[in-house]
């Protein structure tokens, strides 16, 4: 069992270093968006894709040894963490709480992160939609009132995106 519970705070502190790992790859593809370092925010969002299998692949892992450890203690079923810390010893209690508290803190962290990210890149596609639309509007001028009293569009093409550039 106790081997089980150190290989358990391990992998917690692994899911907390690639938490912290996947929120500066956001700060990264954030300062790329600002640059417009295309070729680097492709290479960053492969990362992040490459981060979070891993945390998917990480998370599943510390889910089925909680159970593992609930079921050495006498807890089928059981899918929490807490349970699990009110039985062991001082030494093991602590070392697993903190593991515990770090894991949420930078889950917290990662989600203000990822808030943040969201309103950046919703301003970011309002803000390029907003120059398509000028643009369309310069480009391709309609004629009011045109062809009995109905708006006419100039016949014209639109603009749109081509390989993630206007």
């Amino acid at each position: 069992m106790d081997r089980s519970i150190a290989e358990l705070i391990a992998a917690l502190c692994e899911k907390g270093i690639l938490l912290d790992q996947l929120q500066a790859l956001l700060k990264e593809e954030e300062n790329c968006m600002i640059s417009l370092d295309l070729a680097r925010m492709e290479e960053n969002q492969q990362e992040i894709a490459a981060g979070m299998e891993r945390l998917a692949k990480l998370s599943e892992q510390c889910r089925l040894m909680i159970a593992s450890i609930g079921a050495e203690l006498g807890m089928p079923g059981n899918q929490t963490l807490s349970p699990i810390i009110e039985r062991l010893g001082a030494a093991q209690k602590r070392a697993l709480t903190e593991a515990q508290q770090s894991v949420s803190g930078n889950a917290r962290a990662l989600q203000g992160a990822l808030a943040l990210h969201r309103r950046l890149i919703e301003d970011s596609l309002n803000v390029v939609g907003n120059s398509v639309n000028f643009f369309n509007r310069i480009f391709n001028p309609g004629h009011t009132y045109g062809v009995a009293g109905a708006f006419v569009n100039g016949g014209r093409g639109t603009s749109g995106f081509v390989s993630k550039e206007i």
